[in-house]
């Protein structure tokens, strides 16, 4: 669940030190900057039951470069006359070379009598991390900040976590990189619930086959997600068709919520190309919670069951090599490509085996190299 509205927010941001003997940097563009973040989120996360946890995940992203030139990083592009990007879109980020987040319980509540009430934060860590084409050299850029994901639990029904409290410390640059293309997106806001998903999306369109309903689920969650499944006769998988089928080379970035409860069974992600029989990378959500390829080897990432998880795919194609980090509820693996794709064209939602699996906020993102 990602959450959008703060209480407050604090920051302070400063050129890094030198280390001695540490060379300068060659330009304001390589510059090191300190930035601490601090503040509270709105949550307002209630639980559902006396005698279980309802866990679930969360995610956040303080300011950082909004619009009317807030946030920290246009006021140091404004304090310290750092160059912009003449004659082109593009977006400020910043790109980390350390971190230390930190998020804790700031507002709790229990309306009535408490039974075996609880509130949790498990645990935190980065968002995974963007990608993105730097405006000025045309070079890769990894690392980007894109937030927080916190592990958070709630028990009882009339218990709530109202709010949490963050302290991140950052080091790192400030980067322009290239506005990537979006090539498909959808929350399925524009769809009641209980209907199938619309063809036309937000960007791109939508194809799908067996059961697709849209829904507001009883689990913690903002806005509509789409049920897939389960597989029946008819089939049981959702297309989300791109505007364009992007050139290569270039950087794809897909990210997506996803919901799979214990009785899901295996399902799959995948990328569709120009040829209408193959696919391009296939990810299977196996019954014993590990990701794999089509192959079965595994990714190196894991997810749970019976609550929502981000899922983030970073595909960067060159004209000498391919690969892909895949992110998965906090889990990352680099994943090696032994051959780059003709072309895709859309992806793929659909259980392998029974099902339902559930999703939303799918998007899809091109930038050209």
């Amino acid at each position: 669940m990602n959450l959008t509205n703060f209480a407050g927010q604090n920051w302070l941001i400063t050129p890094a030190a030198l280390a001695f003997g540490e060379r300068p940097p060659a330009s304001i563009h390589d510059q090191k900057w300190l930035l601490v973040l601090t503040g509270v989120v709105t949550a307002n996360l209630e639980g559902n039951s006396t005698s279980q946890w309802l866990n679930t995940n969360l995610s956040f992203l303080p300011d950082m470069a909004g619009p009317s030139n807030s946030g920290p990083l246009n006021w140091a592009i404004g304090q310290y006359a750092i160059p912009k990007p003449a004659g082109q879109d593009y977006t400020i980020a910043f790109a980390l070379d350390e971190w230390a987040p930190f998020v804790s319980l700031s507002a709790i509540f229990d309306q009535n009598q408490s039974i075996d009430a609880g509130y949790a934060v498990n645990v935190w860590r980065p968002n995974h991390f963007a990608t993105g084409i730097d405006a000025f050299s045309d070079a890769p850029v990894g690392n980007i900040f894109t937030g927080v994901n916190v592990d958070v639990g709630v028990r009882d029904t009339d218990a709530w976590i109202l709010s949490l409290g963050y302290n991140i410390t950052l080091r790192g640059r400030i980067v322009f990189t290239k506005t990537p293309v979006i090539l498909f997106q959808s929350n399925f806001e524009s769809t009641a619930a209980g209907q199938p998903p619309s063809t036309t999306q937000a960007v791109g369109t939508a194809q799908f086959n067996g059961p697709n309903k849209v829904f507001s689920p009883t689990f913690a969650h903002t806005g509509n997600w789409l049920q897939i499944g389960p597989l029946g006769q008819d089939g049981g998988a959702f297309y989300g068709e791109f505007t364009e089928t992007p050139a290569i080379p270039g950087i794809y970035n897909i990210s997506a919520m996803m919901f799979m409860g214990s009785k899901s069974g295996e399902s799959y992600i995948s990328f569709k190309t120009g040829d209408p029989l193959s696919e391009f990378i296939t990810l299977n959500f196996g019954n014993d919670n590990l990701v794999s390829d089509i192959d079965l080897q595994p990714t190196g990432c894991t997810f749970p069951r019976d609550q929502p998880f981000p899922v983030q795919i970073t595909i960067t194609v060159t004209t000498t090599s391919t690969s892909a980090q895949i992110g998965v509820a906090g889990t990352v693996g680099n994943y090696p490509l032994t051959k780059p794709p003709v072309s895709f064209n859309a992806i793929t939602f659909a259980p392998e085996v029974g099902g339902p699996i559930d999703v939303t906020d799918i998007l899809v993102t091109y930038t050209p190299l």
